[in-house]
């Protein structure tokens, strides 16, 4: 966590926030831009697998939903990835 930190202030040397700013403003933040491309490669993989179809809006953004004809395999993923948690 202290190097999430550091590195914000190394990007950002005059910064200063509260704890809630931190957490809000500099970690989470953060972490979505991190994330984001996990995502779209998840999603991806959802696409190409057939499970979610991504449907190109009016405004050219992609968005994503569940092939419910997939729905079954689906669910049997979701079923199987919880029952290896355990």
């Amino acid at each position: 966590m202290a190097l999430k930190i550091l590195r914000y202030l190394d990007e950002n040397p005059n910064a200063a926030d509260t704890v809630e700013g931190i957490l809000q403003w500099w970690l989470l933040d953060r972490a979505i831009i991190e994330e984001e491309e996990a995502v779209s490669q998840a999603l991806d993989s959802l696409v190409k697998s057939n499970l979610i179809v991504a449907v190109q809006t009016a405004d050219a953004r992609q968005h994503y939903r569940l092939n419910t004809q997939q729905i079954k395999k689906a669910r049997k993923l979701v079923r199987e990835s919880l029952v290896e948690k355990k």
